[in-house]
């Protein structure tokens, strides 16, 4: 008994011996709650964020180990783990948790407004060293250039994230510390420089990831260093060279990611050595996207654990080995877009049982396979655009239940789509067979097995032989392309029924007649609808009034008649409206200046008539495109045309327009600064499927160049072109429309212009096509015209021009007569030689370069009037300059009021110069 008394009371001054040390050691009594130096640290870390009364609001009290994100020693109460993931806070990274003296887990990740201290980026950044996981992806860490020597400070450390931290410097260290490192990420930085030699000393790393962190050079041999590699992810860089061979060695490399890259030669010395170790552990090896060479490895067949494969968008040669047959595992296997040529059988895939994507498109492949046989796979996913495929629609398709992505356009079929189709169709979600040659009735599909929430239907079958439209009911589409096809009959008039979800439908360039179905109009989701080249009639449905987010309606080249209806006013996202080519008529409705966003305006070829309206210039500022050629338009062209800054097309030919042409069309900016911004081709807002075709609407609009009608489309972005041709447009050529030297196409032919060609020509530097014929200028042709290196059509004929015709450079190569014909004054080659009172004057005097004495009068009379114009527009822009309040307003409107401001004194000014002409051409001056 007393035995058993002293052994109790031995206990008991044993664990007041211990809970004594343990106080002295942590220096406060543990009592339940937090350490108070700690609990000080984190209420320090709250108050350097910003708005932090808002921030963690359950950061209060005593006990800290109860707050949110932060987990305690259950023996010791110290703080070990502080996980604050995706938590909403702003500010910087406080020195204090430095306090937390044995902290082991920092997650402080997903806060991007989130950042490093100045002053604590100047001195180091500054975490216990007792540290073993460290997140700080998705925080501004951009000021700490020497993050490096704080980490190597931290031997404990088994996890680093520094995720797009946007860090730039990588740091180099003598000596690295943090040896146990397991993993490091450090993606999506902006390094810009070499992959740094202390990384292959980290010999127990199993995950690295420099995922697009602009790592340039090459991976050294010294890959092999890092035995314990499970995942290499290194795409998305600018790394180059051969993979080393020593990769080969690394035994434990499941995942390898060298995607996206410049690596280029041949990879047999890596993936072609039965040697390597590597093909016992490799899982996933994506080499897409580089310049690889060569033939694809035989041995890459003895990679059992292969599950993905993608070596597309490369230069791989030569046939497919058999050998990739065997991966039984393999799962995803991308060859796409390489220069592969050579038969793909059965045996290429027998045995792939675990095969779920299939992408072969952009080959030279012929695939030979049996009509009767049974795959062994169920494919998710089948890409074989342009690889021989046909003629007969593959039949061992005909087992694939499960396909959702189905690519095959310009794979030489030519045959109808079987009736077993339908038995497929309904998972198909992506489907794509353009180009081929397939005919009869077009498919019918089942309603879509949706497996994803708000899963669309995309169908691509346009360019076929498709003759039927009866069952475009069961398409369920949301993006829907049959355009040039030989389909006849008529739209459905239901087709809002069929398909309410639709965005795009395209059926140009069939043989459809009837009406434009009123429907359309109920389809709220439609953004391009493209039903040009057809022989639809009637007029254009009045129902636009409930499509939010239409962009593009193209009516082009079918016979509708009558007026444009108010209605098309009110689609307020239309960037592209063409009706060209019709028989509609009346004139432009007003309501059309609401189209603010409207970029392409093609009206041309109607018998649309009146006066070209002043607020197209005013309203629709985004012009890229006004085409209103070969209509019935007369009257002057409206000065308010000038503010088009983005105009780069510009044509109003074939009309019974009159007047001169205006100055003020040297103040078209896009051609004159030969504007590259913009695009030119439209899709719908709805993101494709990954790695799917995109569906789009190209721009397209057809110009008058070069003596001929071309159609422009993906080099529309090229063009800039103004047309003037086949109206009755008097006066002489504006020297200002020297200035726009971004100009290709300059048509100013069928006109009744007079003077002289501007001696300065030579100044549109990109001009390629030029036509001045059938008008009645004169004096000589200006010597700088030679000095239009790109001029390759020229047409100066039935002119009144008179003297040498220049030489040198471009010009030398036009020497076809036809070209100066209807010149009578007109010598040297390719024409007669000139006699020698014809020599060539000095440039700028050339013959004929006399002003007339009522030339004389009209430019005094127009100078002075312009120097009272200016003389009054100082003096107000004076007043206003010092009135403080008018100056401060006058500087925020300058950039958008200047430009209407001078084109509005050139419209006053302008009317008086065309009463001036008018009574002159009357016999009244």
């Amino acid at each position: 008994m007393g035995t058993s008394t002293a052994n109790v009371v031995e206990i008991l001054a044993l664990l007041i011996l211990l809970q004594s040390v343990s106080s002295f050691c942590n220096g406060d009594n543990f009592n339940g709650s937090c350490i108070k130096t700690e609990r000080e640290a984190l209420v320090k870390f709250k108050s350097s964020l910003h708005n932090n009364s808002n921030s963690l609001p359950s950061w209060v009290g005593d006990d800290c180990c109860r707050w949110h994100g932060v987990t305690c020693d259950d023996i010791t109460g110290h703080v070990v783990k502080l996980v604050l993931s995706r938590a909403s806070i702003m500010g910087n990274i406080s020195l204090h948790l430095g306090n937390l003296s044995n902290l082991q887990y920092l997650d402080l990740s997903w806060n991007q407004d989130l950042s490093l201290n100045r002053s604590l980026a100047i001195h180091s950044l500054h975490f216990p060293s007792s540290l073993k996981y460290l997140n700080l992806s998705y925080v501004l860490l951009d000021k700490c250039d020497n993050w490096l020597q704080s980490i190597n400070m931290l031997p404990s450390l088994l996890e680093l994230e520094l995720r797009n931290c946007e860090l730039s410097i990588i740091g180099d260290v003598s000596h690295v510390n943090f040896t146990s490192l397991e993993v490091l990420d450090l993606g999506l930085n902006n390094f810009h420089s070499t992959i740094p030699s202390w990384l292959y000393n980290i010999t127990k790393l199993q995950n690295l990831d420099l995922y697009s962190s602009a790592f340039r050079g090459s991976l050294s041999t010294d890959i092999s260093n890092l035995n314990s590699l499970a995942s290499l992810n290194a795409g998305f860089n600018s790394l180059e060279g051969n993979i080393p061979n020593t990769l080969n060695r690394l035994c434990n490399l499941i995942e390898l990611y060298l995607g996206y890259n410049k690596f280029s030669g041949e990879i047999s010395g890596t993936f072609g050595n039965s040697s390597g170790c590597i093909k016992n552990s490799l899982e996933n090896l994506y080499l897409l996207n580089n310049s690889f060479s060569g033939s694809i490895p035989d041995n890459l067949g003895q990679f059992k654990r292969l599950k993905d494969l993608s070596l597309s968008k490369n230069s791989f040669w030569g046939s497919i080995p058999v050998s990739i047959g065997q991966l039984y595992n393999l799962e995803r296997l991308g060859l796409s877009k390489n220069s592969l040529h050579g038969k793909v059988s059965e045996l290429h895939l027998l045995n792939l049982r675990s095969l779920i994507e299939l992408s072969m498109d952009g080959n030279s492949l012929v695939f030979d396979i049996d009509p009767e046989w049974i795959p062994p796979f169920q494919l998710y996913w089948i890409g074989l655009s342009s690889c021989d495929v046909g003629p007969s629609f593959p039949q061992w398709l005909k087992t694939q239940k499960s396909i959702r992505f189905l690519e095959m356009s310009n794979a030489s079929i030519s045959d109808n789509i079987p009736d077993w189709f339908e038995n497929i169709s309904s998972n198909i979600v992506g489907l794509d067979l353009s180009y081929n040659q397939l005919f009869g009735t077009l498919p019918t599909f089942r309603k879509l097995n949706t497996t994803y929430a708000n899963e669309y239907r995309i169908i691509l079958l346009k360019s076929n032989q498709f003759d039927g439209f009866s069952t475009c009911s069961q398409f369920d589409a949301t993006i829907l392309d049959i355009s040039n096809n030989l389909l006849h009959g008529q739209i459905p008039q239901n087709i809002s029924d069929m398909m309410p979800s639709l965005r795009l439908v395209s059926l140009s360039n069939n043989y459809l007649n009837g009406t434009v179905p009123a429907t359309l109009c109920r389809i709220e989701s439609l953004q391009i609808l493209d039903l040009s080249n057809n022989h639809l009639s009637g007029r254009i449905p009045s129902c636009w009034g409930n499509l939010p987010s239409l962009t593009v309606i193209d009516f082009s080249s079918n016979m509708l008649s009558g007026d444009v209806p108010m209605s098309l006013g009110s689609q307020e996202s239309l960037v592209s409206l063409h009706l060209q080519n019709n028989t509609l008529q009346g004139k432009i409705p007003m309501s059309l200046r609401n189209l603010e966003s409207l970029e392409t305006l093609d009206l041309s070829m109607n018998s649309f008539d009146g006066f070209i309206p002043s607020w197209i210039g005013e309203s629709l500022s985004s012009l890229k495109v006004l085409s209103i050629h070969s209509n019935k338009f007369e009257g002057e062209i409206p000065l308010q045309l000038c503010y088009l800054a983005s105009l780069r097309i510009l044509n109003l030919a074939n009309n019974v327009m009159t007047g001169t042409i205006p100055n003020c069309f040297g103040n078209f900016t896009a051609i004159a600064m030969h504007e590259q911004k913009g695009h030119w081709d439209y899709y719908t807002n709805a993101l494709p499927y990954v790695g799917f075709v995109r569906a789009s609407y190209g721009e397209n609009v057809q110009v008058y160049v070069k003596g001929m009608e071309l159609e422009y489309s993906r080099t529309l972005r090229f063009l800039y072109s103004i047309d003037l041709s086949g109206n009755n447009f008097v006066g002489e050529i504006p020297q200002e429309l020297m200035n726009l030297s971004g100009l290709q196409n300059l048509n100013l032919s069928t006109n009744k212009l007079d003077g002289h060609i501007p001696w300065n020509i030579g100044k549109l530097s990109s001009l390629e096509s030029l036509d001045l014929s059938e008008n009645e200028l004169s004096g000589s042709i200006p010597s700088s015209i030679s000095d239009l290196n790109f001029l390759s059509h020229l047409n100066l004929s039935f002119n009144h021009l008179s003297g040498r015709i220049p030489k040198g450079n471009q010009l030398q190569t036009l020497d076809d007569k036809s070209i100066y014909i209807g010149n009578d004054g007109l010598c040297g080659p390719p024409l007669n030689n000139c006699s020698d009172d014809a020599d060539e004057l000095p440039k700028g005097h050339e013959k004929g370069g006399t002003t007339r004495k009522d030339d004389s009068e009209m430019v005094w009379f127009y100078g002075g009037m312009g120097m009272g114009f200016a003389a009054g527009f100082v003096g107000v822009c004076s007043i206003l300059y010092f009135n403080d309040s008018w100056r401060c307003a006058w500087f925020g409107l300058v950039d958008r009021v200047c430009n209407k401001l001078w084109v509005t004194i050139a419209i006053k000014a302008n009317q008086v110069k065309r009463k001036f002409l008018r009574n002159k051409l009357e016999g009244n001056a």
